[in-house]
């Protein structure tokens, strides 16, 4: 099962929580912006995504949870 939702992160400081936050959630999570994917769990992964920009997260999980935690760590971040 694949969940997907977006973020847009204006400040360093937002990033940085959103990694704490991130770093959580029991699965793998991939942020992906045009043809860029990298891990959601990496604070330079995140950065080489540049501030500003929108940023699609996705989660490849079996649990039917997954797409529920995403998105309620998501929300912190529109």
């Amino acid at each position: 099962m694949n969940s997907e939702c977006v973020v847009k992160f204006t400040a360093m400081d937002q990033v940085q929580t959103f990694i704490d936050d991130i770093r959580k959630v029991p699965y793998d999570v991939d942020a992906c912006h045009g043809n860029y994917v990298v891990d959601a769990k990496s604070l330079l992964g995140i950065l080489s995504l540049s501030l500003g920009r929108e940023i699609t997260l996705k989660v490849r999980s079996e649990d039917s949870t997954a797409g529920e935690l995403l998105k309620i760590i998501a929300e912190k971040y529109q």
